[in-house]
């Protein structure tokens, strides 16, 4: 039977709140549920709100018996006690590095191993959660209260809806749900922040909406740390509501302001004193300087609020750490910063500073009214008619004041503003009656798809065929298309295809998407493609190509099923697409396509990085005969230069993984003789290079680790173990992290000789160069564990002790690429401590070097400026190093990225890789796959 209750949760990065439906009251109406939490040691009470923070106290400050909740009592145990709520926020004050804040902004940073325990942020021995268990713990909270509270109806019983951001991505959404799977919550549905802030706003206007046929509503959302805009238009009966457009993803709020203020803060401190704060005292400073914030924008403001950072030890300036901020200052940082009045049309700018300083990738420049101007103006809309306000942010009418004085700037009048009970219990409200929408009880908001979508079949047998292009295929249209969901498909709805498609399994393939803003075809349709270029004069056809879906579709034991396709309107807005198997055991595919951002085919300019050279077809045939009949294996990288008028380092990313596809089908080949399987690896090696970055790499890299487990098949031959390692170095980044373990495990015993064992290099049979290349490949393995990359600097210290040693480049670069400050592709959190590296560069420094123009760089490496001073080297350190560097050959260059955060250049990133990058690929840290995409070990 339904649920009694419908839970309406706002998961947020500062507050979270609660909202339910009881569907058996006699008056169903959303109502708000204060959540019962720990406000003072061992006193609990009920808020409106419930703080985001997460505090892992132990028996040092909080005793066991403080921290007990109604539902989870007192217990002996000296294991670490997670406290959620108002408690855990002032108690963080105190001490910041029990507390974990903006959990949820960590969630959407690809650039850390969500999964891994590393909040609080920082270089420090004390308790850690992942950001999934610190949202686990929010949402485990809330359920501990409503069980409480509702000891007849349980949570797990009930229907929850928990909103995120609009501009989350699929990876940010996933974590979402894993984060409440974690905390026992029963299947969830989530639903956009601002689309819920306006749900509570249609629920609290019934009969007073105050908006007109064809008005354009933008919903104005500013959170504890994300921004996002909504438009939604005013069907033309008045009555109904279309949401029209979404904003990119946008990790700029409250947030941001806290860190800007701490830095004004922190360079009073260190004018008064000299000294910088180390990255706990700006934690503390950082929570200190929100905590003011709140005052000051609060109701009867005082002119100023105290700043107060605990100490310590003597390490802390002075004892604690004390100042003030100024009313005035705040509102000059708020109004010149954040909200300045801007142009139509300005351009977004990069900015550095405070924005850049707590280890999550804020939005470069911090100006909102800059992105609601390129907001706007991407979505063509001249006017806005009414703004609906939403987030702790924008509670400030001052704040509100000056986005309507802004949009009237660009239109001539300014909008006006609809009125918000209770906006900071909005959009819970909101999620607790799109529950009711959700029954049909409630008015919902259209959106669904934009225009019409499509996918590319072959139709020239008598079954429909899909996809139509094998990965890595010269690009050949489809003649025909399926249409998939037509404009104005509602969010949540099912449309299953009445026919029967093959579906290609088991190697990798393109799905071809198209789009098409003026036709109207039914699902199932079957539709006549053209040019793919929208553009009807020529033939006929007005379908859009879209950039495709490629992937791999795993079936045991066949290459193509029969399939039935079923699509699905996720309440996001995603169009997922399910391959249905027809025939036992019945399995079921699914792919997912964000329609929002799918309304434009790939830029002209990245045409020819987008698809493999013309002639792949013919490079692929005379790769394969290479390999099988051995006739022009030696010469096979030139001929393939001059049949594609290019050097193999400007072979496009497409062109390079269209080869090594290829290049597979004949690994077999690779055994035949030595020299086989030495050009094998090579040509693997360099194909794949730098084994992230194009779709289906991971699949590659699954492919690659089979090669890995076989071994050489002429372990004897030099060149072939030379060319063994240099494959894998190239690869390295396609390598999952317990792949790389494995790789250290067994080069460890090789590398890190246990000197109890007097081992000498001698004993490892391998010659210097294999050995270097040995040395090159374990550097380049950045998902190794922090402790293993310690035990390998340390001994490429020990190595260089001697100038014999330093006449050896390899040892110096290996050295760059273990202590690295910005890794090439490896996860944040896993970065060498900076007081490790300055112990490191103390040495490095003090030697003499044989090879000096080839130390410069490397040094940069490890002392790089990144903004994040859990990573960056002390002042005096870095200071020390640019000095030094400066010195050296090289060292103009080598020390703006000591002393300034900046990208590298293209010639620096192939020095750090130690290659060439294939042309239309960049290299961007990303560390963590999902389960389904992390190889097998």
């Amino acid at each position: 039977m339904p649920a009694r209750y419908l839970i309406g949760i706002d998961l947020g990065t500062t507050n979270s709140a609660v909202a339910f439906v009881d569907t058996l009251a006699a008056d169903p109406r959303v109502r708000v549920f204060e959540v019962p939490q720990l406000v003072a040691p061992g006193e609990v009470t009920p808020r409106r709100q419930l703080p985001s923070f997460v505090y892992l106290a132990g028996d040092i400050d909080l005793a066991a018996h403080e921290t007990a909740l109604p539902w989870r009592p007192s217990t002996g145990s000296t294991a670490v006690r997670p406290v959620v709520g108002e408690l855990a926020r002032n108690q963080g004050a105190r001490m910041a590095s029990r507390m974990v804040a903006s959990a949820k902004s960590w969630l959407c940073h690809a650039g850390v191993d969500r999964q891994a325990a590393i909040l609080p942020w920082g270089d420090n021995d004390g308790p850690k959660l992942s950001p999934i268990a610190a949202q686990a713990e929010v949402l485990g909270h809330i359920r501990g209260a409503w069980d409480h509270e509702h000891p007849d109806a349980p949570f797990t019983d009930q229907e929850v809806l928990v909103t995120v951001p609009a501009s989350f991505d699929e990876a940010a959404r996933e974590l979402t749900l894993q984060a409440a799977a974690k905390a026992g919550y029963p299947q969830v549905v989530l639903l956009e922040e601002p689309q819920a802030a306006f749900y509570a706003w249609i629920d609290q206007a019934i009969g007073a909406k105050g908006l007109a046929p064809g008005e354009r509503v933008l919903v104005f959302d500013v959170g504890g740390g994300t921004t996002d805009f909504t438009l939604i238009e005013v069907d033309a009966n008045g009555d109904g509501f279309t949401r029209t457009a979404v904003g990119d993803h946008l990790l700029l709020g409250g947030d941001n302001l806290d860190l800007t203020l701490a830095k004004i803060v922190e360079q009073r401190v260190v004018a008064r004193t000299g000294k910088k704060l180390d990255a706990l005292q700006w934690h503390g400073l950082v929570h200190a300087c929100r905590l003011a914030k709140e005052t000051l924008l609060g109701d009867a403001p005082p002119e100023s609020a105290p700043i107060v950072v605990q100490s310590r030890g003597a390490k802390l300036i002075g004892g604690t750490l004390r100042d003030d901020v100024t009313r005035a200052e705040l509102h000059a940082v708020l109004f010149d910063g954040f909200f300045p009045l801007v142009p139509k049309g300005a351009p977004l700018v990069r900015a550095r500073g405070g924005l850049q300083e707590f280890g999550l990738p804020y939005a470069n420049d911090p100006a909102v009214t800059r992105h609601l101007a390129t907001f706007l103006q991407r979505h063509e809309a001249s006017r806005v008619d009414a703004v609906l306000f939403n987030g702790g942010a924008m509670t400030p009418t001052s704040l509100r004041a000056r986005v309507l004085e802004q949009i009237g700037q660009w239109q001539g009048s300014p909008p006006r503003e609809l009125p918000a009970q209770m906006p900071e219990m909005a959009v819970a409200q909101g999620a607790a009656y799109y529950g009711l929408v959700r029954r049909g009880l409630a008015t919902r908001i259209k959106g669904g798809t934009p225009r019409a979508f499509y996918v590319g079949v072959d139709a020239s047998g008598s079954r429909r065929r899909i996809p139509t292009m094998e990965a890595g295929a010269a690009a050949e249209p489809a003649r025909f298309a399926v249409c998939l969901a037509p404009p104005g498909l509602e969010d949540g709805a099912r449309v299953q295809l009445e026919r029967d498609f093959r579906l290609v399994t088991n190697r990798p393939v393109s799905f071809r998407l198209y789009s098409s803003s003026t036709r109207d075809d039914r699902p199932g349709a079957l539709v006549p493609i053209g040019d793919g270029k929208a553009d009807t004069l020529e033939d006929g056809s007005d379908l859009l190509e879209l950039p495709p879906i490629v992937t791999v579709l795993r079936a045991r034991g066949r290459g193509e099923v029969t399939v039935r396709l079923e699509i699905h309107i996720t309440e996001l807005g995603a169009l997922e697409i399910l391959a249905v198997d027809r025939e036992p055991p019945s399995e079921t595919w699914k792919l997912a396509f964000d329609m929002r951002s799918g309304g434009t085919a790939p830029a002209a300019e990245d045409a020819a990085d987008a698809a493999p050279h013309a002639a792949i077809d013919v490079a692929k045939a005379r790769l394969q005969k290479a390999f099988k009949t051995g006739e022009g294996l030696a010469t096979l990288t030139r001929d393939l230069e001059t049949l594609f008028e290019t050097r193999r380092d400007e072979w496009s990313m497409m062109t390079a993984r269209a080869l090594f596809d290829a290049l597979v089908d004949v690994a077999p080949e690779r055994k035949k003789t030595a020299d086989h399987e030495h050009r094998w690896l090579n040509l693997a090696g360099f194909l794949l290079r730098p084994g992230v970055g194009a779709p289906l790499d991971t699949w590659r890299s699954r492919v690659m680790w089979g090669v890995f487990n076989e071994g050489l098949a002429f372990p004897k031959s030099e060149p072939g173990k030379l060319a063994w390692w240099i494959v894998w170095r190239r690869i390295a980044g396609g390598l999952a992290k317990g792949q790389q373990d494995q790789f250290y495990d067994r080069l460890a015993k090789l590398l890190l000789p246990n000197p109890l064992q007097a081992k000498k290099l001698a004993d490892a049979k391998a010659s210097k160069q294999e050995l270097q290349e040995i040395w090159r490949v374990v550097a380049s393995l950045e998902r190794l564990a922090v402790q293993h990359k310690l035990k390998l600097g340390d001994e490429l210290i020990r190595r260089m002790d001697t100038r014999k040693g330093r006449e050896d480049p390899t040892h110096l670069w290996a050295l760059s690429r273990v202590g690295a400050r910005v890794p090439l592709y490896g996860p944040l959190n896993l970065i060498v401590p900076p007081g490790k590296v300055k112990e490191w560069l103390g040495h490095l420094i003090a030697w003499d070097w044989p090879e000096p123009d080839k130390v410069a760089f490397p040094l940069a490496q490890l002392g790089r400026r990144t903004g994040d001073r859990t990573r960056d080297l002390d002042d005096a350190m870095r200071a020390q190093l640019a000095t030094a560097v400066r010195a050296m050959p090289g060292g103009d260059r080598a020390v703006v990225l000591i002393e300034q955060v900046v990208a590298l250049e293209a010639r620096e990133e192939r020095v750090a890789l130690g290659d060439t990058l294939p042309a239309g690929l960049k290299l961007v840290i990303d560390d963590e796959r999902t389960a389904d995409e992390v190889p097998p070990e």
